[in-house]
């Protein structure tokens, strides 16, 4: 019995993230069916539970595959802007804090421009409302800081708000802000980094931030399936507008062909009436020939007498 191959499942995990958007759940499930047949049955349970992506943290994990270069620049832009803010609360000057500002928010509109270049891509344009969805979420990851972003580029799986009132809180302080669980918790393997989390805010009722958490993320799929759905409604008007013109290209030449085979008949009964009267000429002449040899033979008979 051959031996099962070696399944490396960060390697697995790191294509399924890097997949097309629509093939997410049967790439998912392909894994989890791969390391379920090689013995591995808690991982493949765990892969399957993993939650598709929403489609702007998809088009994030786009960004940290294909625009690594980008997406590193602008964390460094937010780690440095981020710092220069700590030392003004600090009481320290950052003459520079304008530059940084700028340069932060060039980084973030240049990672925009990628990620709507990959949408339309994949069929799914950005619409106004996923694309400030996106640059929320791009701006969160930007705010938590670096540190907290290499914990998750590359398998994000929901978005994300930027940190509340507590990690400014905790930045004047001069603390790290603890980042709080973010609005789903999906089952993820053991070998996946953990989440980036968003963080609390103080004073507002869980219950109600919850509520309000769940609806964004209903909404942001309403907005996701609406755009989805406009663009398959876009794809059947312009089958269907070239059905019409097929069908009435195929009309004119249905026609054409009806014409050419009206005269085609037309054509066929003079020659066949040309043919009969040919044939009937044809038979006289024989009939002649024929009285003409009789009297040939005649006239031979009476000679020779």
């Amino acid at each position: 019995m051959a031996p099962s191959p070696v399944i490396n499942l960060d390697r697995e995990l790191d294509r399924l993230f890097q997949g097309p958007f629509a093939e997410f759940v049967g790439a998912r499930n392909g894994v989890a069916a791969m390391l379920k047949k090689a013995g591995r049955a808690d991982e493949s349970a765990r892969v399957r539970g993993l939650a598709k992506p929403s489609y702007t943290a998809w088009l994030v994990n786009q960004l940290y595959w294909s625009a690594r270069d980008e997406f590193d620049a602008f964390l460094k832009a937010a780690d440095r802007l981020r710092a220069a803010e700590q030392a003004m609360i600090e009481g320290k000057k950052a003459g520079n804090h304008a530059e940084l500002t700028a340069a932060r928010a060039a980084a973030l509109e240049g990672l925009m421009t990628r990620a709507s270049q990959r949408a339309a891509e994949e069929g799914t344009p950005l619409s106004p409302a996923l694309g400030e969805r996106l640059k929320t979420t791009i701006d969160a990851i930007g705010s938590y800081g670096s540190a907290e972003a290499r914990h998750h580029r590359g398998r994000l799986q929901e978005d994300l708000d930027p940190p509340g009132f507590a990690a400014f809180a905790a930045l004047a302080s001069g603390a790290k802000p603890a980042p709080a669980p973010a609005r789903k918790a999906a089952a993820s393997p053991p070998a996946e980094p953990p989440r980036l989390v968003v963080g609390r805010s103080i004073g507002v009722d869980h219950s109600a931030r919850q509520a309000a958490a769940d609806a964004r993320a209903a909404l942001q799929e309403a907005l996701a399936a609406a755009g989805r759905a406009q663009d398959v409604a876009n794809a059947a008007a312009e089958a269907e507008r070239k059905a019409r013109v097929a069908a009435e290209a195929a009309r004119a030449r249905l026609a054409e062909v009806e014409r050419a085979h009206k005269s085609a008949e037309a054509e066929v009964s003079a020659t066949t009436a040309a043919l009969k009267s040919r044939q009937a000429d044809a038979r006289k002449a024989a009939a002649a020939a024929a009285t003409a040899h009789k009297v040939v033979e005649r006239v031979r008979e009476r000679s020779n007498l």
